[in-house]
């Protein structure tokens, strides 16, 4: 369920980021936080393994 909820969440959050123009603000900020979303379970399922 974690992995649903942060895929989906980090291809809105992609989608907006590259759909935006350049000169709104924090659009970078939302291509890092859908990064960091895409990231998460692969992190959290590492981390549990050890």
């Amino acid at each position: 369920m974690l992995e649903v909820f942060c895929y989906t969440i980090a291809v809105i959050l992609f989608g907006l980021a590259a759909l935006l123009p350049n000169g709104v603000p924090h659009r970078d900020r939302m291509a890092y936080a859908g990064l960091a979303l895409w990231l998460l379970p692969a992190t959290v399922h590492a981390l549990q393994a050890h």
